[in-house]
């Protein structure tokens, strides 16, 4: 009954389009607060090791069925889904963002819808469609023309570097359709983001480990251990959204996430760093939000909507 009520409360595509801004907020709080942290001299690979552990250690606490995380069957579940969605694109980017500075690295985050429309074509998840085809291109090039415009301290990148950079939306369409595909039945959201994020957490502390970078490192203050702890609470929460959302719609219009991001991200900037933007960025904003309107036409809702079995 109470499911019931709960349903025809909230009409299943306002739920989804919800968790996407909500989603998409909470990826760009935390991308702010990374800047507040790394700014401070935390390596990147150490905040992440850090960020990841006790997101997936507060939802492994939360969570009724911890012991499903031993189970055989879903480890190779969080191990794929840990590095394409987690480890491996962030520890190219950090390696990236110091070569090539956060302008290209950042269209590198842009690009995961177009790869994963095309990858779910390909195998018969997603249908044809040249207008969601074409709303995700506007998508994708305004995030590209907004991170031009905030970063110029892009060069002409080297061949290797931007073999490199395209990986992160290859492994991230990978994630977002390996996912789907392979969402484990009768296990909870809370349960696939606390096994993704631990193993993230610890794919990058070998990581860490390779590398020589210190996991304590010297001279953290108070300061620095309140972000993290901030970080690691709102990880929890950006990943239990992503996963239900994932859940309740389809590897495409998930992977769309970046881009709203990104508009958040401007309005985080103004209202956090006080930083100004010239009306090309805000027209760049503007072809974001009209792209995903294109992309998800009435036709291609009912399609998200219809997608929304609860497993």
């Amino acid at each position: 009954m109470i499911a019931t009520a709960q349903r025809s409360f909230i009409p299943p595509q306002a739920l989804i389009w919800g968790l996407l801004l909500a989603n998409g907020f909470l990826i760009a709080l935390m991308l702010a607060l990374a800047k507040a942290a790394t700014s401070q001299g935390m390596p990147a690979v150490t905040y992440a090791f850090w960020q990841t552990l006790i997101a997936g250690a507060v939802l492994l606490l939360c969570s009724h069925k911890r012991r499903s995380l031993l189970e055989r069957r879903l480890t190779r579940y969080f191990l794929i889904s840990g590095l394409t969605g987690i480890a491996i694109p962030n520890v190219i980017g950090f390696y990236l963002v110091t070569k090539l500075g956060a302008g290209f690295t950042g269209i590198m985050y842009a690009l995961p819808p177009i790869f994963t429309f095309l990858l779910a074509t390909s195998i018969g998840l997603e249908k044809r469609s040249w207008i969601k085809l074409t709303g995700l291109s506007i998508a994708v090039v305004a995030c590209a023309w907004i991170v031009l415009q905030r970063h110029s301290e892009i060069s002409s990148p080297n061949i290797v570097w931007f073999a490199m950079g395209l990986i992160i939306p290859a492994m991230l369409s990978i994630g977002n359709v390996y996912r789907s595909v392979a969402w484990p039945d009768d296990v909870k959201p809370m349960v696939l983001a606390s096994g993704t994020l631990l193993a993230s957490a610890f794919t990058l502390a070998l990581v860490a480990g390779l590398t020589d970078t210190p996991i304590f490192p010297e001279g953290t203050g108070s300061y620095l251990i309140g972000i993290v702890v901030l970080q690691g609470l709102l990880t929890a929460l950006t990943y239990l959204c992503a996963f239900e959302l994932q859940r309740r719609s389809n590897p495409v219009f998930y992977s769309q996430l970046g881009a709203v991001a990104a508009v958040f991200g401007l309005l985080i900037g103004v209202f956090w760093f006080e930083e100004h933007y010239s009306v090309t960025i805000w027209l760049g904003a503007f072809l974001v939000i009209l792209g995903l309107r294109i992309s998800n036409r009435k036709k291609a809702q009912t399609n998200v909507a219809q997608a929304e079995p609860v497993r």
